[in-house]
């Protein structure tokens, strides 16, 4: 199973008026947060205290939401009190031996990346092979007893941007690279209802890491803008029930025309959109190693956003008014 993503990218300007694992070997009795995988989720309350908010997913487990500042942000996947997953963005959140920021030189020269990861859960075999731009931007370590490190990279600048930690069932759940597998998926049944939680809850965490990121990148933090978010839902409704991907709807037309219609004001405008990613982590960092992204995504002069997601569909407009 091959997960196709897709990404692309517009500005407006408009005048004013292997099979076998190996381990890494971490410091015994070192609390990194590899350590709360299969965890009960009180073990992560006891150290960090109460998530700001909890986002469902798709995935069968729920995101404790922690921003306590930017500096912390991660999202804790629990599911039935247990840790599953977690994507941890916060520079000062201890991923020892890994840091935030860290080169991806020293990182490859001391971690032992894997061209594919295999595993048996439950009576069922799991294949997942990574391809050249997955070992160069998101390569992935066994750290033994069933959990794993997606290491995630800013590719342009060369460090480290993340570290999403998972299991072996949020491993299949997400399977963030190609898979093969003898036995059974455990993919989720969604319900319409569902998803509509979902997407609101994407929206959010678009906004928190985009400006989470921004903020690192010595950016100013954009403020959400719901007549901005309104365009930039119905763009990716129209992208899925029409089953296409580009900037220039056939309905609706282009940005320009958009915000126009939603008569939004604005100086300048961009949009980032995105297909088929796993999280909304997964779909800004996309963002930030394409350079065309990036320039949206960082650019300073930018005062306001509105995300608007619709299952797999992102839609990221900018403006500035």
């Amino acid at each position: 199973m091959k997960r196709k993503i897709k990404l692309s990218r517009r500005i407006y300007l408009r005048k004013q008026k292997k099979t076998n694992e190996t381990s890494e070997k971490l410091p015994a009795n070192d609390d990194h947060l590899g350590t709360f995988i299969n965890q009960d989720i009180s073990k992560v309350k006891a150290k960090f205290g109460d998530p700001i908010r909890i986002d469902k997913t798709p995935y069968g487990f729920e995101n404790y939401v922690y921003n306590q500042p930017n500096t912390s942000y991660m999202l804790v996947g629990v599911r039935k009190n247990k840790v599953e997953t977690i994507y941890a963005l916060g520079q000062d959140l201890n991923l020892n031996p890994y840091k935030i920021g860290m080169s991806v030189e020293k990182v490859f020269t001391n971690a032992k990346l894997q061209s594919d990861i295999a595993f048996n859960y439950q009576n069922n075999f799991y294949r997942f092979e990574l391809s050249e731009n997955d070992l160069n931007v998101r390569p992935v370590v066994s750290l033994g007893s069933g959990v794993y490190a997606q290491l995630n990279f800013d590719k342009i600048d060369g460090k480290l941007v993340s570290v999403r930690y998972l299991n072996k069932l949020s491993f299949i759940k997400m399977h963030p690279y190609e898979l093969n597998y003898q036995g059974e998926i455990y993919e989720e049944n969604v319900s319409a209802d569902l998803w509509h939680e979902v997407d609101k809850a994407s929206d959010i965490e678009v906004l928190e890491i985009t400006n989470v990121i921004r903020e690192r990148y010595d950016a100013e933090p954009v403020a959400n803008d719901v007549d901005v978010a309104k365009v930039a839902y119905g763009h990716s409704v129209d992208m899925a029930n029409n089953q296409y991907f580009s900037h220039d709807s056939p309905t609706y037309g282009s940005l320009s025309d958009r915000l126009s219609r939603a008569n939004v004001k604005y100086t300048k405008a961009g949009e980032n959109i995105a297909y088929n990613y796993i999280d909304a982590g997964a779909a800004v960092e996309g963002w930030l190693n394409s350079p065309g992204h990036r320039k949206n995504l960082l650019e300073q002069s930018y005062t306001y956003m509105g995300e608007g997601t619709f299952q797999k569909y992102y839609t990221q407009n900018f403006i500035t008014k």
